[in-house]
């Protein structure tokens, strides 16, 4: 299993900002605006790789919890990736009180084929529905207008007349933005969520959050 800083391909000495500036990147390669028409393996695959890097960055970007992390990597412990909604399991032998139900086949009957296949279309569905979701949303540029991501890791404001724009982490009312969401459910425990074109921010106040 990768590291954290396997997955947004960044060495383990890497600084804060370089950690911030790989999960943007990455994040914005895997928006889906860039996977459209993409086979449902594929989109699933894609799917399954935003969560790992959403992953990585929730642990590296607090230096409490990248510290956490980097003492259980130095014990040989490697953190698995949490179980995400829609994601089944399927095991390859029965566990004793999990009731496993063979694939019954009928390939004579008419119709059987397209019977059979139907679960998997369901799953790649389930897996289509995920990666929109847990993608974030993102632009091509750094500093583009369009591009949520943008915001990670910084101090915003709209209390001027109402327009959302970076400022000084001192300033009354700033908050920083811990990540960028398509759901504001997704959003972490204790943060607030804002509405941000397709996208929620989800918000802390500033100074909170970055050395817990």
């Amino acid at each position: 299993m990768p590291t954290h800083y396997e997955v947004l391909g960044v060495a383990r000495t890497a600084s804060p900002e370089e950690v911030r500036r790989a999960y943007v990147t990455r994040a914005r390669a895997l928006h889906p605006d860039r996977h459209m028409g993409t086979a449902p393996a594929a989109a699933a695959r894609t799917a399954r790789a935003m969560q790992d890097v959403n992953e990585a960055w929730r642990v590296l970007r607090t230096p409490s919890s990248r510290s956490a992390y980097d003492e259980r990597l130095r014990g040989g412990v490697q953190t698995a990736p949490a179980t995400t909604p829609g994601r089944r399991r399927f095991p390859t032998d029965a566990e004793p009180d999990e009731p496993f139900w063979p694939e019954v086949h009928a390939p004579h009957e008419p119709g059987a084929r397209v019977v059979r296949s139907l679960p998997w279309v369901a799953m790649a569905v389930v897996l289509a529905a995920i990666f929109v979701f847990t993608a974030f949303a993102g632009g091509v540029g750094e500093d583009d207008d369009g591009s949520a991501s943008r915001f990670v890791d910084r101090c915003v404001s709209s209390e001027r007349a109402g327009q959302l724009e970076v400022v000084p982490c001192t300033d009354r009312g700033a908050e920083r933005v811990d990540l960028v969401v398509l759901r504001a459910s997704a959003c972490p425990s204790g943060s607030s969520a804002l509405p941000y074109g397709e996208s929620w921010l989800c918000l802390r106040p500033a100074g909170v959050g970055t050395s817990e």
